[in-house]
This record gives structure tokens, sequence and C-alpha cells, in this order.
């Protein structure tokens, strides 16, 4: 008799909990449009920079099962395991940072949106960008109203064989309110109640770099350059302890018959950070020409996404990169350039580094912040 009540009860609770899916992008309207017209775009200043990222072990779940003892074993072995790849991950982010700061990445998605100002192939109705600026979210971290709010993120993948370029951008209004285009069988979600009047992602994928091929010779300079990176003023490091543990770890996996994503990464960073991070540079110029154009495009397109739709070819290029519009999905209706060698998938791992200056600053900025919160209260 008191089964029968609680099986009742969980079947409501996942009644409740059932949402029917719609993609995250939100679309103007054609009456929308016309009423924004020209409109100011407001970059958040990029703080990370560009990130390095990298897979990190976490064996937690499996430890806790046998209680403390083995949540102190997996910590210790993921310890070992991760010191290599985020020590690395670091450095790289250092090594971009000297050469492409943020304040770098800022400066030339503003001019990027600038010059999208300036040019003759602005719409004749509907609606352009009127003013370009940069704020520091971190100090002022509210949505703005009537303007067009840009946030950006840049990174490098596990294996550094490919760059990425993403530009979430929001529109919020003090006049207009944002109306569901979705038909529910119930009750309209929260989430479709409230919010930005527009919402999309823009996604720039650069073309791959080579992967490596394992030879000896290459097998030579990756336990050289492992071993290197363990060194300090000291030398290197005890072998009973733990960064010599960890060392002893990944010259073991460097001297095997295969490269992993992190041991690729070591030399395909290289090629990113020669003739001054040419590359880099040339990639993310490319990015933001991207987003500056598609964004204005996509504030003046009244599509409405569903998330069994198709992917539709927006644009080609000259090389065979594409730009299409996501079909299907969660992200159906955001923007995708992708180049036309892709010959691989591109993993982008779960954690990222940032260089230790983008830390210092960032660090700066929130006591700044917290500083100014504490004097108003």
């Amino acid at each position: 008799m008191k089964l029968f009540p609680a099986l009742l009860l969980a079947s409501l609770l996942v009644g409740c909990a059932t949402v029917e899916p719609v993609p995250s992008k939100r679309p103007l309207t054609a009456e929308s449009i016309q009423a924004i017209g020209k409109v100011k775009v407001i970059a958040a200043e990029n703080n990370r920079g560009v990130e390095k990222s990298w897979f990190m072990t976490d064996s937690s779940a499996a430890g806790a099962q046998y209680g403390l003892l083995g949540a102190l074993v997996t910590g210790v072995m993921d310890a070992i395991i991760n010191a290599g790849p985020s020590k690395r991950a670091q450095k790289a982010a250092n090594e971009i940072a000297a050469l492409v700061p943020p304040e770098a990445l800022n400066l030339s998605l503003v001019t990027a949106l600038q010059e999208k100002v300036a040019a003759a192939d602005a719409p004749a109705s509907g609606i352009s960008i009127g003013e370009v600026a940069t704020a520091q979210k971190v100090l002022e971290p509210k949505p703005i109203n009537d303007v067009v709010e840009i946030a950006t993120a840049y990174t490098l993948s596990e294996d550094a064989s490919a760059f990425r370029f993403v530009a979430h951008v929001t529109y919020r209004s003090s006049t207009l309110t944002y109306t569901t285009p979705y038909q529910f069988k119930g009750a309209v979600p929260k989430d479709q109640l409230t919010g930005p009047l527009y919402s999309n992602t823009f996604t720039y994928q650069s073309a791959q770099l080579p992967i490596p091929t394992l030879t000896p010779d290459l097998k030579e300079r990756l336990v050289a350059s492992i071993q290197d990176s363990y060194k300090t003023e000291a030398g290197p490091p005890a072998p009973d302890s733990q960064e010599g543990k960890a060392l002893a770890k990944e010259l073991e996996a460097a001297r095997d018959e295969k490269l992993t994503k992190d041991e690729i990464a070591i030399f395909l960073t290289r090629h990113w950070l020669s003739d001054g991070g040419a590359l880099l540079k040339r990639e993310i110029e490319d990015a933001h020409a991207f987003a500056a154009k598609f964004i204005v495009h996509d504030l003046n397109f009244i599509g409405v996404p569903s998330v069994t739709g198709t992917d539709e070819l927006v644009e080609s290029v000259t090389g065979g990169r594409t730009v299409r519009r996501i079909g299907a999905g969660p992200e159906a209706g955001s923007y995708a350039s992708a180049p036309g060698n892709l010959t691989s998938f591109t993993t982008y791992g779960n954690v990222s580094a940032i260089s230790k200056a983008s830390s210092e600053k960032i660090q700066k900025l929130s006591g700044q912040a917290k500083a100014t919160k504490k004097k108003k209260a």
C-alpha cells in the first residue's frame, strides 16, 4: 500500500521534468528587426586569451566506491597522470599569450566589426552596426539593454592540430519582449518566457595541421622534450617524488609505438608559434571576419530553427571552406565555418589552460569587482 503512492509520485515528478527540446538560438522577428534598425555592438573584453585544451583524468568516481583509501589512491594516480599534460598546456598558453595577448584579440575583433560598419555591403534596411565598443564584463557583469553583446572564446585543440573560435551573441531590449516562436503541449517553459530577444552562436575552426608520423628521430625528440619540461634550476626531479614518478610514467609512454594527443601537441604547438605566431594570427583574423559578416547576416534572418532540421550551406569559399547553418539538435540555427581539408574529428578536451598573465589579470579584476561591490553595499 505504501509502494503505490511512492511510484505515483515518482512518475509525476518525471512527467513534470519532461521539457520539449528547442534550439538555443533565438531569432528576431521582422517587426523587431525594423524596430531595432542601427544598433551598437559591445564586445566583451576577452581576458583568457588563446586557451590550450587538454584532457584531465578524473578517477574519483571509481575510487569513491572503495572509501577514503580508494579516493586517496586514485587522487595520487590522477595527479601523476595529469602532471605532464597540465604543465605543457600551461606552457603553451604562456607562449601563445606572449605573441597573441588577449588585448590583441580584442583589437582584432573590434577592427573586423568596424570594417563591417564601413563596408558597402551593409544592409539597406533592417539591422546594421552603428558603433563598436568594448566592455570589461568582470567589472560590469550585468547584461546591457539595446546593444548587441559578443562574448568570445579561443581554444587550441588537445593535439594542437586545430584552432577554434566561438562567439556567443545576444541582444536584449528595454522596449521589446521576447515571445517564443515554438508551440508546447503544456505550459510554456520558464526559460522561454524571459531572457534575450536574440541569441546565437558562431563557431570557426581552422584548417588542420598534419599529424606527425612517429619515427625513431621523433621519439628521441619527444623524450628530450618531456625530460626538459620537468627540469628546474635544481635539475631533474628526484625519482621517488611525485614529479619524478610523473616523469617516469611519461617517458614510458613516450617510448611506446604510438603518439597520444598530448604528445602530438608538443610538436604541433611549435607550428602555431613559429614566425611570431603568423599562422595563428591569420586564423584569428579570418575567424573575426567570419563572425562580423554572419552576425549582421543572422540578426536580419527571421528563419526559426528546428531541432529536427538539416544543415544548410550558406557560403562556399575558395579552398573548400564552407559556412553552414546547423540544422538539428540544440545548436540548430548556429553558424559553423569549417575548412575543406578535415581528415579527422578534432577534440578539445575537458579542461583548458590559460596563461599566467591572464590568470593574474582575472584575479586582479575580480578583486576590483569585489571591492566595488563592497563599497556600494
